[in-house]
């Protein structure tokens, strides 16, 4: 069997080869030691939709589909899966009508039980349609577990199905830069006739999946750019409301590979009008929890960079693999980026708050359960019983939501993201990034707090308060455990924290502060005057105000301050300019008050005027 403890990062890459890699794999896990149970939150019900699992419709056979009904427990409202195409469309033109029935039940199955959201990859070159001499596997039937769900590979005895060999799956298919609904096109064949029959319950499309890696993609970049360009034409066409995403970025296999297709569309005239053929930005980053903001970040500004921006960029893949299971490993070994339960249990909380702070719209752990795979990767065992992960996905899905803004700071070695304004209040998420224990102390914008473990045990702390001349301070101090998810190559590199804490802060009647600007003279004759304000809370107190102006009663609206703590500030303007002026406040616990929708305070500013003087006797004499 192939040894899953140098599978991926044998590579050169950290773990996000993706379900496929599983299927490759044909690893199914070996019986031992019975798990510690692991006694489950009460079920999630109110969360804010953002997060997701992958492939929680089968193992089992249907229609029980036990994992839906505990994703969705944990938090879940959304699946990630593929639509195989050698198993949809084995022949041109012949569609195998079992397959398309059991795509129907899958989709209904998981509304059902309340995931109504779905991302669908479109993927895998049938051998009709390739344009690689190579074959790949035949399309498996879905009578046999796990119902067809399989990664195409190099028919060839010679190589183990361990082998990640390029076949003709991965080739880019026949008649690709024909128009797309040219009847040679037969990939915007395949996807107009998916997404026209799926549209109406699937609503989002992924281009292929992880596109760098020559696992999934033989073709060159500008031919993935094709491959993304057809598919949201042939897309559109068939579900005007459908988004597109671009397929799932592997980054790792070559971090430049998103630019090249970015710069091929932006060279395509008809791109801007078309969205530069792609709604969402999908990317994949597992193991070291910095990943999912660095990386992210970097992402962002390189899309911005080849001038691709307001594009949302979900993660449709994270997670990191357990090594220490013995339930399913009697014989563990670390090996690099792999870690404890206890630690990947850490790294959900500590991957969603970082998430949340680069601005990630929807969150997809890798995944459900350890079916197919060849490394340990489930919040939940394949015999249905959980990993403290399945408690920690829990805990993030329940307090981590909904917030108006998300701030991230390091204080040595501490890291703290904290979400403002959520339904309860401030949450700020802490965590330790050494290997030694740590003190932490955090302002208190409450007289009490609630902190919660990652098993979702809650306690209520309160700060200690100390007088500096006539200000009272008050702080929470925390001890926060520190790293222990270390590399087998380099012991000293760290990528996981400590266990985190997640420190709650509410208000008793949560209201949004209220806030005004003073009135300005209807005529301001100077280059440059005060602009001034102030505001009330109901109970923590202001935290600062956002301010903004504008150039008349038609202009846009444009930030000035952002929460600041003052009160006033110069404005400097330009001659017979009206200016406009609102503010809004935020409490110390993240309420936010909504804009006005009229100036609070207007001022014309006209330096056109009389000067009037006169000349008199300057000397005594008369001829002066």
């Amino acid at each position: 069997m192939f040894s899953r403890r140098r599978t991926i990062f044998s590579f050169g890459v950290i773990a996000c080869a993706g379900v496929m890699i599983a299927f490759v794999l044909g690893f199914t896990g070996r019986a031992g030691a019975s798990p510690a149970a692991i006694t489950p939150l009460p079920p999630v019900e109110e969360t804010d939709g953002r997060a997701g699992t992958c492939y929680a419709f089968y193992y089992d056979p249907p229609p029980i589909r036990p994992f839906i009904r505990m994703a969705y427990q944990a938090g879940s409202r959304w699946d990630r899966f593929d639509f195989i195409w050698p198993n949809l469309e084995p022949e041109n033109d012949r569609w195998d009508e079992d397959v398309l029935r059991a795509y129907d039940d899958v989709i209904n199955d998981l509304s059902a039980r309340g995931i109504e959201n779905v991302v669908g990859i479109l993927l895998w070159t049938p051998d009709w349609a390739a344009t690689s001499q190579l074959q790949g596997a035949e399309a498996r039937s879905f009578d046999e577990r796990p119902f067809g769900w399989y990664a195409p590979t190099v028919r060839n005895a010679r190589l183990s199905q361990s082998t990640f060999a390029p076949s003709a799956s991965s080739s880019p298919p026949q008649g690709l830069y024909l128009p797309w609904d040219h009847p040679d096109n037969h990939w915007g064949d395949f996807v107009y006739d998916v997404v026209s029959r799926y549209g109406d319950r699937v609503k989002y499309w992924e281009m292929w999946n992880e596109p760098e890696w020559t696992y999934f993609w033989t073709g060159t970049s500008t031919d993935y750019a094709q491959l993304l360009k057809v598919g949201y034409q042939a897309s559109k066409a068939a579900c005007p409301d459908c988004q597109v995403l671009f397929g799932g970025l592997h980054y790792w296999a070559n971090p430049n590979f998103y630019r090249w297709v970015l710069g091929t569309l932006r060279n395509d005239p008809s791109a801007p009008a078309n969205n530069y053929y792609f709604d969402v930005m999908s990317v994949h980053f597992y193991s070291s929890v910095s990943n999912t903001y660095d990386k992210i970040n970097e992402i962002r500004d390189g899309m911005a960079s080849l001038g691709i921006v307001d594009h949302p960029i979900w993660l449709t893949e994270t997670g990191v693999p357990v090594w220490n299971d013995a339930s399913v490993d009697p014989d563990p070994v670390k090996y690099d980026f792999a870690a404890r339960q206890s630690e990947a249990a850490a790294y959900v909380i500590q991957s969603y708050a970082n998430a949340l702070a680069s601005d990630v719209e929807r969150y997809f752990f890798f995944r459900t359960h350890d079916a197919d795979m060849g490394e340990y990767f489930g919040l939940i065992r394949n015999e249905h019983s959980l990993r403290p992960a399945y408690v920690a996905y829990q805990v993030a899905t329940t307090y981590l939501i909904s917030p108006t803004f998300v701030t991230r700071d390091l204080t040595g070695v501490h890291r703290q993201v904290t979400l403002w304004g959520t339904p309860r209040g401030k949450v700020s998420v802490l965590w330790n990034e050494s290997p030694h224990t740590g003190v932490y102390t955090l302002p208190a914008a409450m007289p009490t707090a609630r902190l919660v473990d990652r098993w979702g045990v809650t306690r209520t702390i309160t700060p200690t308060t100390w007088l500096t001349g006539s200000h009272v301070s008050a702080a929470y101090t925390l001890t926060l455990p520190g790293a222990t998810a270390n590399l087998v190559s380099d012991p000293g590199h760290y990528f996981i924290g400590g266990d985190p804490l997640l420190l709650i802060e509410s208000e008793t009647n949560s209201a949004p502060p209220t806030s005004t600007v003073h009135p300005l003279p209807a005529m301001t004759t100077t280059l440059a005057f005060t602009v001034s304000w102030e505001g009330r809370d109901n109970e923590s107190g202001i935290l600062g105000y956002d301010v903004q102006w504008r150039d008349g009663a038609e202009g846009t609206w444009i930030d000035w301050y952002h929460i600041t703590p003052h009160t006033a500030g110069w404005f400097v303007g330009k001659s017979r300019y009206t200016y406009d002026f609102r503010s809004r406040a935020i409490d110390r616990v993240g309420n936010r008050e909504a804009w006005p929708h009229k100036p609070q305070a207007r001022t014309t500013l006209d330096f056109t005027g009389t000067l009037y003087f006169s000349v008199t006797h300057f000397f005594a004499d008369e001829n002066r």
